[in-house]
């Protein structure tokens, strides 16, 4: 990123952290503390058993639940909770009246369940109702209230709150190595960032000494000044001088992310912290979110982004005039209104800051997708909603837990389970292919290559090593056992050895029954590792009796006799990385010799060493040798700032010569939107060349809008089908923006000059000239850096133009 790019950023950043944290607690956007029209509640809203006890809603759909939370899943969330069997569960249907459900079964881990069926976790979602779900850890323990307050057959109530408030106690304020030993590395002795430890809520205050609290990006911040939350979100904030910052690890930040919105009255008292929400805390949210829908118009503007300006303009008048009637319903004591209208306020100037968005006409744009529907309509339905959304390519997981989607003639001869037992009587992957291909979507089945099975999903080590138990990985410190056994690092995930020959065989032929039967687009090779095989100790794989005797014909050493102090230990982890990529080498070879029009995708760790020391995945040295057309980096990150890093390192690591779609997790972490498309934003300005999210099972309605209204509006090519045209595309659409910045972000001579190369190199790929199309890319990248700007906005405008210079740039390179 430049130093223009990183000051505009900055800039822009504040209202940006304020909306983002605003939409996070249901403040903004998706209004918090209003059940649903359908009678869905959301974050804030109280459950009431019918014997009247209220428990406050604390997480819609959440992928864990955190110590003592009274969660909801909906059908959106999936087809199951997969909650762990300690806590509590209800499964609710609906009724006649909006808002009501009844009870259908009801289980906790505190006592044995009335029917043997119910279960305490891990229960189906019905297509049409929800599962209350409580996690134990909370005082009072609330599994108790489903035990002994919800019985089958009672109605459980979610009702509207407008004011809420909720208290918790603070590990330490001001922590340092000598008051807060859990924030010390014991390893090291030194302190973890901002010397936060685990599942910790600590106070940085003014006085500390500090400018910024220093944590990493396993957590989440508020700021403070006055008692008053003044910007949410992120992790390493300013420490303001006149005020204090609430940090959160783990579940402590996600209760702050779910209790903390700007806008919230905080006290601490000793190390009691409560934190209020109610009328004037959406208020200011609404003020909040105006603020940031009109400084991204101006600076949407001021760099010139091609945008609808008078959609988003309309969009931030009705924002005001709502914003207006909420602060008289306030002045009028009427706080439920006040609430409601300020809520629908900051909706309206939410969707007129992602109408700022840039968005480009030649990217990828994927979404992973586990496939629930059982019906051609449903998936026809499904795919509407993504086609909406703006994404242009689908990886289907096709092949998971050890089953196909599709019936599949390798598997059944293997003695395998011929297709999921859901999905029996149909061929989805077909219905998909076709409907996608209708819709102009790219189809690559997703495939779990070496992960067959876990405890929660499969109940046991799953379909293939059932039938198959001498193919399994095996474990260090598992030597010796009878039958598979899962990785304790990845607890209950039980994976195939990637050195037996007939192991991977057995994924080879399912990968070539895909590839020569189906339309598909790609494949999507993922879990293409070893499971995480730190500490060596214990954790080490695959030391199977295949392994161990391969391992030891070449090298003359039995690897479980081994430690990282032996020579051959070198020779045992290059051994580990070379089954992973002479597989990924022979999937090459056999798709480019049955299937050369489909392209071969790996989902990978975007840290390289992470993904090579700790799994054996050398994704550098795929790129290297040609072996995948694309990867998409899986980035962790809950910030825009760490998922850009990735990004980066991954761009380093592979050059020019492979694209990259970074993998971002919005969806699945239920960021707000506006996290989400910051997220975007960023690893495509550190040069990935479109971005993908995980996943679209998690994706909520406000994601999809966002998306849709934001870098996702404009329909966008594929470039790995087709680099040659996506550069065409895409140099049409940056000559129609510096054709519009002509005499506003720079002058009228450099916007000639510019254009002139852009149609130049344009006409040369025409004729095939691919050589004289770089040489007139790199002319116009000359001309416009020597633009003279002095506007921030003009240098983001010529920052962006350099980019995708730099990334056309790419793809001919790829091409010669």
């Amino acid at each position: 990123m430049t130093e223009s790019r990183r000051l505009w950023r900055a800039r822009t950043g504040v209202v940006s952290a304020l909306l983002g944290s605003l939409l996070a607690a249901g403040v903004v956007a998706l209004p918090a503390g209003a059940v649903t029209s359908d009678g869905t509640p959301e974050v804030g809203d109280v459950a009431v058993t019918a014997g009247g006890t209220e428990l406050a809603v604390s997480a819609v759909d959440p992928p864990s639940r955190t110590s003592g939370a009274v969660a909801v899943y909906t059908p959106a969330f999936g087809t199951a909770t997969n909650t762990n069997p300690w806590g509590a569960e209800a499964v609710l249907v609906p009724t006649d009246e909006v808002g009501a459900w009844e009870v259908s079964s009801v289980c906790t881990a505190l006592s044995t369940c009335a029917d043997p069926s119910w279960r305490a976790g891990g229960n189906e979602i019905p297509a049409d109702g929800l599962v209350l779900s409580v996690s134990p850890g909370g005082s009072p323990d609330v599994r108790a209230i489903l035990r002994d307050e919800v019985s089958a057959g009672d109605v459980v109530r979610f009702e509207e709150v407008v004011s809420r408030s909720a208290t918790t106690t603070v590990d330490v304020v001001d922590p340092s190595a000598e008051n807060n030993p859990p924030g010390v590395d014991p390893a090291s002795g030194e302190c973890y960032p901002g010397c936060r430890g685990a599942e910790q809520l600590v106070v940085y205050t003014g006085g500390s000494g500090r400018t910024q609290t220093g944590t990493n990006d396993y957590g989440f911040e508020v700021r403070v000044v006055d008692g008053i939350v003044v910007g949410a979100g992120g992790n390493d904030s300013e420490i303001p001088a006149d005020g204090t910052v609430l940090s959160g690890h783990g579940s402590r930040g996600t209760w702050l992310q779910a209790n903390a919105p700007v806008g919230a009255a905080v006290v601490l008292d000793g190390d009691e912290l409560t934190v209020t929400v109610d009328e004037r805390a959406a208020i200011y949210g609404a003020e909040q979110a105006v603020l940031a829908a009109g400084t991204a118009i101006d600076d949407a503007n001021a760099s010139c982004v091609m945008f609808s300006e008078a959609e988003a303009a309309a969009d931030l008048a009705d924002a005001e005039t709502l914003l207006a009637d909420a602060r008289e319903a306030a002045a009028a004591s009427d706080a439920a209104a006040a609430t409601e209208l300020a809520d629908r306020a900051s909706s309206s100037a939410a969707t007129a800051r992602y109408r700022t968005a840039e968005s480009r006409a030649a990217e990828g744009r994927g979404v992973w997708v586990r496939p629930e529907e059982t019906t051609p309509a449903q998936i026809r339905t499904t795919l509407d909603r993504i086609d909406a959304s703006g994404f242009n390519i689908v990886f289907l997981e096709s092949i998971f837990q050890g089953t196909t989607i599709y019936p599949s003639a390798v598997a059944a001869e293997a003695g395998v389970a011929a297709q999921r037992p859901s999905m029996v009587g149909f061929d989805p992957l077909q219905v998909w292919i076709e409907e996608a291909h209708a819709r102009g979507i790219e189809l690559h089945p997703w495939v779990h290559s070496f992960y067959v099975g876990s405890d929660a999903a499969t109940d046991g080590p799953g379909p293939v090593l059932s039938v198959h138990p001498e193919w399994a990985a095996v474990e260090r410190e598992d030597v010796g056992a009878t039958s598979p056994m899962p990785s304790s690092r990845e607890p209950g995930y039980y994976f195939l050895d990637a050195a037996i020959p007939e192991a991977r065989q057995y994924v080879t032929d399912l990968l070539a029954e895909l590839m020569g039967i189906y339309d598909v687009d790609g494949v999507h090779l993922d879990y293409i590792r070893y499971p995480v095989s730190l500490p060596w100790e214990t954790a080490g794989f695959s030391y199977s009796d295949y392994s161990r005797s391969a391992f030891e014909a070449e090298f003359g050493v039995d690897p479980y006799e081994l430690s990282p102090d032996d020579d051959a230990w070198a020779d045992w982890n290059a051994w580990r990385e070379e089954n992973v990529t002479s597989f990924v080498r022979g999937v090459r070879e056999l798709q480019q010799s049955e299937a050369p029009d489909v392209q071969l995708s790996a989902a990978v760790f975007a840290n390289p060493s992470d993904g090579l020391e700790k799994k054996f995945q050398n994704w550098g040295a795929w790129a290297d040798e040609g072996l995948v057309d694309f990867l998409t980096g899986m980035t962790f990150g809950t910030s825009a700032d760490s998922v850009g890093a990735d990004t980066l390192a991954m761009r380093e690591r592979v050059t020019n010569e492979n694209l990259l779609y970074t993998a971002t997790y919005g969806p699945f972490r239920g960021s707000t939107p506006q996290t989400m498309l910051d997220q975007v934003a960023s690893v495509v300005d550190a040069g990935s060349d479109g971005a993908a999210l995980f996943a679209y099972n998690q994706l909520t309605d406000e994601q999809a809008a966002a998306l849709a209204d934001g870098p996702f509006r404009t329909d966008a090519v594929v470039p790995h089908a087709d680099r040659v045209g996506a550069t065409v595309v895409g140099l049409d659409a940056l000559r129609e923006r510096v054709a519009g910045a002509r005499d506003a972000c720079v002058d009228k001579g450099t916007s000639s000059s510019v254009d002139a190369q852009l149609k130049n190199a344009a006409k040369f790929l025409d004729s095939g000239k691919v050589s004289h199309a770089q040489r007139a890319l790199d002319k116009a990248a000359d001309r416009i850096g020597r633009a003279d700007v002095s506007e921030p906005g003009a240098a983001v405008f010529v920052d962006d133009v350099e980019r995708d210079l730099a990334m056309y740039g790419r793809w001919l390179d790829q091409v010669g």
